[in-house]
């Protein structure tokens, strides 16, 4: 169901991305060892991934970075072992239709057990990640397979006393039976993480396939839209359509949520637009306050000028030092690429903006 809230796992729940879906059959299929997808929030970058290893029977584990980083405010190793084993453990009956004999395959890791529905870390037990990587492509390469570890909001790794870019680095140079996918939200976040055009970087020179996955253009949020209220068999008037549109743009989680909320939960059209802005509004509050709470005032102070109309630098720093006081040039412009990186902010023509009508609806409330 295309209006359905969650990733989605199955390709004819997605819409109009059959390039984006190429791509990726493209790179497994030539056993590419790094992929990396961006684009950001709320494009389908998790949904793409799981829709396409699940179609080309791949057999996978996902790991949401950001969820272990806000869980424990730093990435362990044996934390993202652990959720590596969970995923297993999800997966287990799918593995063996697809003849993935994960037993066989983790047998010479003791501290790991493989039960018929079960696996599972000895308490107390320290797995390396690059070791359990070893023994899945061991097994893979012995039986014609691939494994794919996908490692969602990858940027989050950055923050950890491993060096997450070298473990990747590593299984780039030494695992052909490994393809370790890549996704991030904070596009210019992950871009530096992996700094793969920095001499002095782990992964400088290696090869990846870069995936972009971009908002709907107009005419193709309308055909979502229009095509998801089709499968429900939903008649709605074109200029709900047109409206929507005009005020989601193309941000397909967002046309996704109006969606279900007019066709699934029966909402009419004006409640199902406003339950979005609310809902959402809420959503990128939790998540925004996490991002900006190392300088909050002075991150806040800032997107509520955007968010207002302050769209050049000195109307963005007037209204900065009135809420906040003086700050030094360097530092707001230090600011200010923090929130591009981040994804909140997009500069154009030396103005800036909020690129996503949720985050800017949710910034008009965000006092400093």
């Amino acid at each position: 169901m295309l209006f359905d809230v969650a990733p989605k796992e199955r390709r004819e729940d997605l819409y109009d991305r059959e390039r984006e879906l190429q791509e990726l059959r493209d790179a497994l299929e030539l056993g590419e060892r790094l992929v990396v997808v961006y684009g950001v929030r709320r494009v389908g970058k998790t949904s793409l991934v799981k829709a396409g290893l699940r179609e080309l029977e791949v057999p996978h584990v996902l790991v949401d970075v950001r969820e272990l980083y806000y869980a424990e405010n730093i990435i362990r190793m044996q934390a993202l072992v652990s959720r590596v084993v969970e995923g297993f453990r999800r997966q287990l009956r799918w593995y063996r239709r697809m003849g993935f004999d994960l037993r066989s395959a983790l047998r010479r890791i003791r501290r790991i057990r493989v039960g018929d529905y079960e696996v599972e870390v000895e308490p107390g037990a320290r797995v390396l990640l690059t070791s359990l990587l070893s023994e899945l492509d061991a097994w893979c390469r012995r039986h014609g397979m691939r494994f794919a570890l996908v490692l969602d909001e990858a940027q989050y790794l950055r923050f950890s006393n491993v060096r997450y870019d070298g473990v990747i680095a590593w299984a780039v140079d030494n695992l052909p039976s490994i393809t370790l996918v890549l996704t991030g939200s904070e596009v210019g976040l992950l871009r530096d993480f992996l700094r793969v055009d920095d001499p002095e970087a782990p992964l400088f020179g290696r090869y990846r396939r870069e995936i972009r996955v971009e908002r709907f253009s107009r005419e193709q949020a309308v055909g979502f839209l229009l095509e998801g209220f089709r499968e429900l068999g939903v008649t709605v008037g074109e200029g709900e359509v047109e409206e929507a549109v005009e005020r989601l743009d193309g941000i397909v989680g967002w046309l996704t949520y109006y969606g279900y909320y007019r066709a699934v939960r029966g909402m009419p059209h004006r409640e199902a637009l406003a339950r979005v802005f609310e809902e959402g509004s809420r959503l990128v509050l939790a998540e925004l306050e996490r991002a900006i709470a190392p300088s909050r005032r002075r991150y806040a102070a800032i997107l509520w000028a955007v968010a207002h109309g302050a769209s050049r630098w000195r109307d963005i720093k007037a209204y900065v030092v009135g809420r906040t006081g003086h700050i030094t040039d360097r530092r707001l412009s230090d600011l200010l690429k923090k929130l591009v990186k981040y994804g909140y902010l997009v500069k154009e023509g030396g103005e800036y903006r909020i690129p996503d009508p949720v985050v800017r609806r949710a910034c008009l409330n965000l006092r400093p």
